[in-house]
């Protein structure tokens, strides 16, 4: 068993929104209307004595406080980083075993990331040629997306390399940040990006070595942006 800081920061991170949940709803309970689906989210972290058994609803918001179990909670946010590995390997060191983990794990993203994200799955598909040529974009976009990833997490004063080949941030958090990144279209061949303060946007652009500043942007501009995009390797 051992302790990652960057799985913790990436789990924090993952779990962000779902923590700051439960402290607004601590905070101010009456606040909020809990809704059958939100049950089913913190059916983990409510005591069970107070969910009515046959509609499963909150009988009294106001007393919500109180249910929330905050040791599960405090067990839930202390388990964030740890991992454990079994392994029948006895002659290896606990280095070793971290290391030849990571390579199967890493290995394993990969089809994870072509089955989920990048929806190579063709299904869409029905010859030969449509279907190569489908799997050779996915491939070609995991490549490119693992090469995003890596910059990233160098450009974050990461080590990308050997035990420490953990991507600064997931490909699924890459997606979801490049999907922000709009630009609205003004009169007069002027344009204007939008969201570029979120924070896993901003960690992309810098990463590229773009700083897009919150000004109105001509064609002649968009262009030396692009040109300022630092190649990738």
């Amino acid at each position: 068993m051992y302790w990652s800081r960057r799985f913790y920061e990436r789990e924090r991170h993952e779990h962000a929104r779902f923590l700051d949940f439960l402290e607004k709803l601590k905070k101010s309970p009456s606040s909020f209307r809990v809704t059958q689906r939100d049950i089913g989210k913190l059916s983990h972290f409510l005591k069970k004595d107070v969910v009515n058994a046959e509609t499963g609803e909150i009988t009294d918001s106001r007393k919500l406080l109180s249910f929330i179990d905050e040791e599960k909670v405090e067990e839930f946010t202390g388990s964030m980083g740890y991992y454990q590995i079994v392994t029948s390997e006895l002659s290896m060191s606990p280095l070793e075993v971290i290391d030849t983990y990571h390579g199967l794990s890493r290995i394993e993203d990969q089809f994870r990331v072509m089955k989920g994200t990048l929806e190579t799955r063709p299904v869409f598909v029905r010859t030969r040629e449509h279907i190569e040529a489908h799997l050779l974009l996915c491939l070609m976009a995991l490549v490119m997306m693992r090469l995003l990833e890596r910059r990233i997490a160098l450009g974050n004063g990461m080590n990308a390399e050997g035990r420490n080949w953990s991507y600064g941030m997931s490909c699924k958090r890459v997606q979801e940040a490049l999907g922000k990144w709009m630009i609205e279209d003004l009169p007069g061949e002027n344009y204007r990006f939008c969201n570029t303060d979120d924070e896993d946007l901003s960690k992309i652009l810098r990463a590229v070595g773009l700083k897009i500043e919150p000004r109105i942007f001509s064609r002649g501009d968009i262009w030396q942006l692009k040109s300022k995009v630092a190649v990738m390797a």
